[in-house]
């Protein structure tokens, strides 16, 4: 529920940019209530409609014992294989659109749209869930409740076979960065022409251009990607639902009309994607290969989008430097992190040095810390509210993503000098000092 209200505020916020004469706290708060307003629809399920299931059953028992944490527990564990919640279908979510729509544009009542939109925000982040978590859409979404699974049309099928080749949903949100940095330069003051210039940039850059670079990233890591236990079947071709020449020839279309087309709507653009290209050939063909420089690589490919979005709104990005320090820092220490846990969870390819890990470790965990001073220092520079975006969105996939790991660690270190999980002591070779234990002494009678 945290997490919906999250991008419910998140979104009332961006409403508020093009409507601020509505305001910005109104604007947060309703987009978070809408947000949460679905999951109103589990109690009603527990204690009314579903009340005889198991799933509402094991629920009321862990309210009843007042077991808080089992009850969170299991609906965290059990929550997406539940198809009986009739609120969570696609005319409810065609319904709000329709609603968003005629309060936004006919009616002007913001107040209204900024809630529905949060309410759509909730459906449209649990069918990304789904897809994500699941590999499908759950039937409920398709008004067959109560199902495990949906025998798809044949062409919602290869519809989605090919959203998970060219990974449409991590690629459209990759393209933040782009949009943002376009409408950042244009002081968020755009014209129909404008709108619709970004628009076919986006879809052109991502998902069009990017679709065929995750494309040849897939057929360059094919045999890896068979052997891994989650791209065996996250990835389209490396789980065989589609051939290697079909795929091959989708990445030459692809290419090539992202090419053409951003050659017929701006020289910049086709700029930007030629220099993607070549670093992303490089990147995927030798520095992924060295430690350091792949991470390098990345950090510079993300935060190149950034300055594309500048770039195409025709301003210098050194008027815009404090969003793109932030964003570099920021970056560099989400994929320091990700790479960490490849590391320990055994899926990276082999260090230089056995310590690699836990200096890269340390390494985030710096990086993080200069990028939130950076933030706080350059808080009055234009931007802010990206910064603020990524940098949070590094804290979950840094220093958050194990939290109770990562904070026993550090509360380990500093009190006794060691810690469990080794991170500290092994790099530093050091102990401050041992840790005492403690003798029971037997009670006197």
């Amino acid at each position: 529920m945290f997490l919906h209200a999250s991008v419910g505020a998140v979104l009332g916020y961006v409403f508020f940019y093009f409507q601020p004469a509505y305001g910005a706290v109104p604007s947060v708060i309703l987009g978070a209530i809408g947000a949460m307003i679905p999951d109103a629809d589990h109690l009603f399920y527990i204690f009314t409609y579903g009340r005889k299931t198991d799933y509402a059953k094991n629920l009321r028992h862990f309210l009843r014992n007042k077991e808080l944490r089992g009850f969170q527990r299991f609906v965290m564990e059990n929550h997406k294989f539940n198809t009986g919640i009739y609120s969570h279908n696609l005319v409810t979510v065609l319904i709000a659109v329709i609603f968003f729509l005629y309060f936004a544009l006919a009616q002007e009542n913001y107040g209204a749209a900024i809630f529905t939109l949060g309410m759509i925000s909730h459906y449209s982040y649990d069918i990304f869930e789904d897809w994500l978590l699941l590999g499908r859409i759950n039937p409920n979404w398709f008004l067959l409740f109560k199902r495990e699974k949906i025998n798809t049309p044949f062409f919602l099928k290869k519809l989605f076979v090919f959203a998970k080749l060219i990974r449409f949903f991590p690629n459209v949100l990759s393209s933040f960065p782009l949009i943002y940095g376009y409408f950042l330069a244009n002081d968020f003051n755009l014209s129909l022409k404008e709108l619709g210039f970004i628009f076919l940039a986006t879809f052109l850059f991502s998902p069009v251009f990017y679709g065929a670079v995750y494309i040849m990233d897939d057929i360059r890591d094919l045999e890896l990607d068979r052997k891994h236990p989650v791209k065996s079947h996250g990835r389209a071709i490396a789980s065989g639902e589609i051939s290697l020449a079909t795929a091959r020839r989708i990445f030459k279309i692809l290419l090539f009309f992202s090419f053409v087309f951003a050659l017929l709507l701006s020289h910049v653009l086709f700029v930007a994607l030629g220099a993607f290209l070549i670093l992303n050939l490089l990147y995927l063909f030798f520095l992924r290969k060295i430690p350091v420089a792949d991470i390098v690589m990345s950090t510079v490919l993300h935060s190149m989008k950034l300055i594309t979005g500048l770039f195409l709104a025709s301003v210098s990005p050194l008027s815009f430097l404090a969003i793109i320090i932030t964003d570099i820092l920021a970056y560099l220490s989400i994929a320091a992190g990700k790479k960490v846990r490849e590391h320990k969870e055994g899926y990276a390819q082999s260090m230089l040095d056995t310590n690699y890990a836990d200096y890269l470790s340390i390494f985030q965990y710096i990086v993080y810390a200069l990028s939130i001073a950076y933030l706080f220092r350059t808080s009055s520079e234009p931007g802010l509210f990206y910064r603020v975006v990524v940098t949070i969105v590094a804290l979950s996939l840094t220093v958050l993503y194990k939290p109770k790991t990562a904070m026993r660690s550090l509360v380990d270190f500093l009190s006794y000098g060691d810690d469990r999980e080794g991170t500290f002591t092994r790099v530093f070779n050091i102990k401050l000092w041992k840790r005492s234990t403690r003798q029971v002494r037997p009670k006197s009678q």
